[in-house]
């Protein structure tokens, strides 16, 4: 029943924060204080899972977010990136290129791996 908001909030970290939400998970676990003051000065809800992703042209300018829930952090990280691409446009993990990655401030994990795939 909550999935709506569940994505939005995904969503919402990921811009918020300029980052991939599970980043932006790996933050709060790091820096618990930092993103207890984030939280208090958010205007929307942060839903702090994988899931969300930013969206960016292919300059690589960020031009929103998607939230996916559903299933295992993994797999709503895969399944936002190929929405993302669905629609002609790419995600972090598209840009490879180390000066593209600096000059954006683009922080990746570690690869994805679906899952099921083991």
């Amino acid at each position: 029943m909550l999935r709506f908001e569940i994505c939005q909030g995904k969503a919402y970290a990921s811009l918020a924060l300029g980052r991939a939400s599970r980043l932006v998970l790996a933050k709060a676990k790091e820096k618990p204080l930092f993103m207890q003051s984030v939280g208090e000065l958010a205007d929307g809800p942060m839903f702090l899972e994988g899931g969300g992703q930013l969206i960016r042209d292919e300059a690589g300018e960020v031009m929103g977010a998607i939230g996916v829930t559903g299933d295992v952090n993994e797999m709503d990280d895969i399944c936002a990136i190929e929405g993302i691409h669905a629609v002609g446009l790419k995600s972090d993990y598209d840009f490879t290129n180390p000066d593209d990655v600096r000059r954006l401030s683009i922080l990746k994990a570690a690869p994805l791996e679906d899952p099921r795939k083991k």
